[in-house]
């Protein structure tokens, strides 16, 4: 449970950045400070936050596929365990919008543990992943990936998102250099709380969503950087305090993440192997 809810997160964490709108970006100098009354770009006219995601959200529209590398870093801990647990993972993926289709390599590796590697298919074809603890192919049943699918597209709309996010316009800071734009919102407790347990609900299922209500999130900070000339998203880095409560166990965790986003509409085709296909065993659904 606790890792479906984590992997949830950065990818919310997408569509954050189509919400801001109204202020100019502040040149960013070498050091990485604000020189806002410093002209660095007198040829160019400056753009608002506003017009800058009018072309982000424009660009979005023409987007075929993009391949992603995310690494995560979790520092965990408990009232039952107070010594820190960390956690790393690794997710690189191809992915293609329409139809939609995924694959995906996920690392995870935790202290004392050998490291565990998932890899994933999802197509028209149906959703195939390596169980990491028995290493064999199984498929998800139709119903759980048409679940999938449905989501998988709601998300994939920034558009969509974009109305959503209104009410965090005063949080987002916007700077800018010679060859991006950088966004970056610090959010934390109720305000954020509220949408992310309502995306996470969305995508991963009304049982996940009643745990969410357990869920506290702090010390919150998205990072985005906006290419210039394509206005494509071409790096993400997230900070943020979870804190859950299960039963009578309070677990804190410290997540560190950052995505680089490259190779868009360079994903041709995402085919699932015919040995994949034949070897998988379904999951069964309880009843």
């Amino acid at each position: 449970m606790k890792l479906k809810k984590l992997l949830a997160i950065p990818f919310l964490a997408l569509f954050v950045v189509l919400g801001a709108c109204g202020q100019e970006a502040a040149p960013v100098s070498d050091a990485g400070k604000s020189k806002e009354n410093e002209k660095s770009q007198a040829s160019e006219k400056s753009l608002t936050v506003e017009e800058v995601f009018e072309k982000t959200i424009a660009a979005s529209r023409d987007l075929k596929s993009v391949s992603v590398k995310m690494d995560n870093n979790q520092t965990i801990t408990s009232s039952n365990n107070p010594e820190p647990v960390d956690v790393k993972s690794t997710i690189e993926m191809d992915v293609i919008q329409n139809p939609i289709a995924l694959y995906q390599v996920m690392t995870i590796e935790v202290p004392g543990e050998e490291s565990m590697k998932s890899e994933t298919y999802f197509t028209d074809k149906g959703f195939y992943m390596v169980e990491p603890t028995e290493n064999k192919w199984v498929k998800l049943p139709e119903e759980m990936s048409a679940e999938i699918l449905k989501a998988t597209k709601e998300q994939g709309d920034p558009a969509a998102e974009l109305k959503k996010m209104q009410s965090y316009v005063e949080d987002f800071k916007f700077e800018q250099d010679d060859a991006s734009y950088f966004l970056t919102l610090n959010a934390s407790g109720d305000k954020f709380n509220s949408l992310v347990q309502e995306e996470m609900s969305k995508s991963l299922g009304q049982d996940l969503g009643v745990a969410l209500e357990n869920m506290d999130i702090n010390d919150v900070n998205f990072k985005y950087t906006i290419d210039k000339k394509s206005f494509n998203l071409t790096a993400m880095d997230i900070n943020m305090t979870i804190k859950t409560v299960e039963g009578e166990e309070e677990v804190t965790m410290k997540q560190t993440t950052n995505a680089v986003f490259s190779n868009y509409n360079g994903v041709d085709e995402i085919t699932i192997p015919e040995d994949v296909m034949k070897s998988a065993e379904e999951i069964q659904l309880p009843q």
